[in-house]
């Protein structure tokens, strides 16, 4: 039979638990649809067609133009740009997924890791 005292301490431990999953499904950022309402910081994805992938003169990053999209995508040398400049070609559909940063008071997506631009 449970004590009294070991009763108390799983209830306690239970509920440790339930908060650590409450708060990490309540709080994980959720990625959604990209959009000319989206804010930056949010995280979003696009889905669409390289139309251009340019490496930029200094410092190796890579600049991605997709298809409907009014943005520019842009992929740090320390992120994978070389790469996701080897893997993916014009004319490809992909998803990539990333957060909206400003630049030069536009807005643009910035990807985190290579994996983040996957081919459809």
């Amino acid at each position: 039979m449970i004590q009294r005292e070991e009763k108390i301490v799983l209830v306690l431990l239970v509920m440790a638990v339930l908060s650590l999953i409450i708060g990490y499904f309540g709080f994980v950022q959720v990625a959604s649809a990209y959009s000319s309402d989206s804010n930056v910081g949010d995280k979003i994805y696009v889905e669409g067609t390289i139309l251009q992938k340019q490496m930029t003169a200094k410092g190796d990053n890579l600049i991605l133009t997709i298809s409907n999209l009014n943005v520019k995508v842009f992929i740090s040398r320390d992120n994978g740009a070389n790469e996701v400049y080897e893997t993916i070609k014009k004319g490809d559909k992909v998803r990539i997924d990333g957060k909206v940063a400003q630049y030069k008071n536009t807005k643009e997506i910035v990807v985190e890791n290579a994996n983040d631009v996957r081919k459809l």
